[in-house]
């Protein structure tokens, strides 16, 4: 992946944190994402590492809405 496409990635994602989120779930939310930079990526199930995006952000959406994921 080229570093212009990985930069408008993280630009996009660090621009959904900044709209209108209080600070207090910001602080919260950076406690979590602390679990997601110690992921070793060859310990991740198959089945999670070939998944697309758009897959995974519904597969994240169900889980919360459901109860079956707990963040």
């Amino acid at each position: 992946m080229k570093k212009k496409e990985e930069n408008e990635i993280l630009e996009h994602i660090s621009q959904k944190f900044e709209d209108d989120v209080p600070g207090i779930v910001k602080m919260l939310v950076r406690k979590k994402i602390g679990k997601f930079q110690s992921f070793d990526v060859e310990s991740l199930p198959e089945s999670l590492r070939t998944c697309t995006v758009e897959e995974l952000i519904d597969i994240v959406k169900k889980g919360l809405e459901s109860g079956k994921l707990n963040i």
